[in-house]
């Protein structure tokens, strides 16, 4: 769970609930060795900013112990909803 700016005022977050990744030429490494890292993490929320095909691929429902996520979308460009937070919108442009 998301913690309150206060909660930090002394130390850092020990877990992340997003990871975005922007890729062009690692985007086979972003889908094969870090997506396996980010899952094993337990992860929520992994994307991966395609600027090759100008997408963002959407990895979640991670398997800690598999080292995967069950549930991979693409999205086009426009605003994304990381699971933890789904009251938040992130506008993505992948081609700027």
């Amino acid at each position: 769970m998301p913690g309150q700016r206060s909660d930090y005022l002394e130390r850092h977050p020990t877990r992340a609930l997003l990871v975005v990744e922007v890729s062009d030429t690692s985007l086979q490494q972003d889908r094969l060795s870090k997506s396996r890292i980010y899952a094993g993490a337990g992860i929520p929320d992994y994307w991966i900013v395609n600027l090759r095909d100008d997408c963002v691929e959407v990895f979640r429902q991670p398997d800690a112990t598999r080292r995967v996520y069950a549930a991979h979308a693409v999205a086009q460009r426009g605003r994304q909803r990381p699971r933890s937070q789904p009251r938040l919108a992130i506008r993505v442009f992948p081609n700027l």
